[in-house]
């Protein structure tokens, strides 16, 4: 039986931003967990690429913190890109559409979006 040669998938975005701001100069792992609100362990683990739990709950809780706090950008878990605030805020503010299914769906997943203004959600609190 011939064993299938997977690719590992590439690293979200915003965990290369974490890894980069641990990388500077006198930087802490404990300080950034303390800024992020996770523990020294866990940001060790995610620079790593050796955190157990799926990313997907990690990252609602993560990526966005990260987006905004290192590299000034917001995070889009719908499109799973980061995104200038303007660009995010043309996003959520337009109007429905009928026209573009794409630019549906980005209006749909804006207003379940916790990073709207407009609503407002609470953290997901039981990821990392």
């Amino acid at each position: 039986m011939r064993q299938a040669n997977l690719m590992p998938l590439a690293d979200p975005q915003w965990v290369d931003v974490l890894r980069a701001e641990a990388a500077k100069p006198k930087r802490t792992k404990a300080e950034i967990g303390r800024e992020l609100g996770i523990s020294r362990t866990a940001v060790s683990l995610l620079i790593d690429g050796k955190y157990t739990a799926k990313l997907d709950k990690v990252s609602a809780k993560i990526a966005p913190k990260v987006m905004a706090l290192y590299s000034h950008q917001v995070w889009c878990p719908h499109l799973r890109a980061s995104l200038a605030p303007s660009v995010c805020a043309d996003h959520h503010s337009a109007p429905m559409t009928m026209s573009s299914p794409d630019k549906l769906k980005q209006w749909a997943a804006c207003r379940a979006c916790t990073q709207n203004p407009e609503n407002k959600k609470p953290e997901v609190n039981d990821a990392v």
